[in-house]
């Protein structure tokens, strides 16, 4: 007898404003992301996400990652267009301590990589905005607030727009977590944990001052962003929002 309760799932779905911050063109906007989220009976979630940046280099990705209920990542694939013209592709799958990644790209032709990764959570930057979110689910909240590093960090390229690769990049995430607030943003009002966060070369590097990108991330267990930026330059708003 097949289960119902087995094979459903509920689907979010959303798209966010990329907008410049800047003083002289605050609000402009400079690209989109369009995201779906399936979320499993086994607390599993895969996003898929479109993404596209209108300001040079104009970068076009597409994403879709699966992570277990820990928030760890699974399996993912990116695609990336940059400046009219292919980039790359590839997938990702991190199991048993050992991450792999398998990409075509116009720069280095077929390329195939391993790593090897110890105990602790996982996290991935795929450069969609819900990717960056995510990986905010791996901070040891118990602690309360303050500043952790995540050494098993991994990225699909080391350009802040992800408009290189895709590759396996091996960085630490710093991550500080500053307590739970409630904002309004274009799609509605939304309870959220504050955040500040970056890769960084050595855990001796964490600091405040070394965190520079803000993002503010739904608590409901989602980890959807309700907004994030690098504050003077450009921030990242969702506009729209529903969840079935």
């Amino acid at each position: 007898m097949n289960s119902t309760k087995n094979t459903a799932h509920q689907t979010i779905t959303g798209r966010i404003a990329y907008l410049s911050d800047r003083s002289a063109d605050s609000g402009r906007e400079r690209g989109w992301e369009n995201f779906s989220i399936s979320v499993f009976a086994d607390r599993s979630m895969t996003l898929r996400a479109c993404s596209m940046i209108a300001d040079t280099p104009h970068v076009v990705r597409d994403v879709t990652q699966t992570v277990d209920a820990a928030m760890n990542p699974q399996d993912c694939f990116v695609r990336v267009r940059t400046g009219g013209a292919f980039t790359g592709s590839g997938w990702f799958r991190w199991g048993g301590g050992t991450a792999e990644g398998e990409a075509f790209t116009a720069a280095e032709g077929r390329v195939r990589e391993h790593d090897s990764y110890g105990p602790g959570p996982v996290i991935f930057c795929n450069h969609s905005i819900v990717g960056d979110a995510w990986m905010t689910a791996a901070y040891p909240f118990a602690q309360g607030k303050g500043l952790a590093a995540i050494s098993n960090m991994y990225t699909a390229s080391r350009n802040k727009q992800g408009a290189t690769g895709p590759s396996l990049n091996r960085l630490i995430m710093g991550l500080m977590w500053q307590g739970t607030e409630t904002i309004t943003v274009k799609a509605g009002q939304f309870e959220v944990n504050k955040f500040k966060l970056n890769g960084i070369d050595r855990s001796e590097d964490l600091s405040p001052e070394k965190l520079a990108y803000e993002i503010w991330v739904l608590t409901d267990g989602s980890h959807v962003p309700v907004l994030s930026m690098y504050r003077g330059e450009r921030r990242y708003e969702l506009v729209t929002y529903a969840r079935d």
